[in-house]
């Protein structure tokens, strides 16, 4: 994995910052649902893995500070396909479809295949949320860190279109008793 993690480097903004605190706040979700030990050490990789696919798309489209065009869009959207291509045969093939599926949407208009729902592996849609809120959250270069509580308005606006609602209501909560607890684009973990 470091390998992959050390690739990544000159490609994803923030890399260290972002991809560990996607791995924890995914972990954190999987803990608040129930799953068993395996299955959070695979959420805690596709965490850190989610965006390895990034490293074969241009870094200037990666570092735009303004919207993308639709070529633009088209060639962003590929990183989870380049990234389950990386993994497939390196990490349990679990891994590798939740790095594949990590934009699908709950309402299936998300990407690559248009999955819905149940059809949207669990570890991917943990990490959709995990993401999202990460992203909200911390300094892009096409927008500034957004306070915690309007990504959490987010998560519930968009729980049951862009996300499953039982997680991004689960992450809300955890957010919000001090479970997890966000300090300007940093986080820590609180015993669970």
């Amino acid at each position: 994995m470091e390998s992959l993690i050390e690739a990544m480097t000159d490609v994803v903004e923030d890399l260290y910052g972002h991809v560990y605190r996607v791995s924890t706040f995914a972990t954190h979700i999987g803990r608040a649902i129930g799953l068993d030990q395996e299955n959070l050490d695979r959420l805690s990789t596709v965490g850190v893995l989610h965006d390895v696919g990034k490293i074969h798309v241009d870094p200037e489209i990666l570092a735009k500070p303004g919207p993308l065009v639709a070529d633009e869009i088209r060639r962003m959207r590929r990183h989870p396909e380049f990234g389950f291509a990386m993994t497939i045969d390196a990490y349990d093939r679990s891994i590798a479809e939740a790095i594949l599926h990590h934009h699908e949407r709950w309402d299936g208009n998300g990407y690559p295949f248009g999955l819905r729902k149940n059809e949207i592996p669990i570890l991917a849609r943990i990490v959709l949320v995990a993401d999202a809120f990460d992203a909200i959250t911390s300094h892009r270069s096409y927008q500034p860190a957004l306070p915690v509580d309007y990504a959490l308005d987010e998560l519930r606006a968009h729980a049951g279109t862009q996300f499953d609602p039982d997680l991004a209501l689960a992450f809300a909560d955890l957010v919000e008793t001090g479970t997890v607890e966000v300090n300007s684009g940093a986080i820590t973990a609180l015993a669970v």
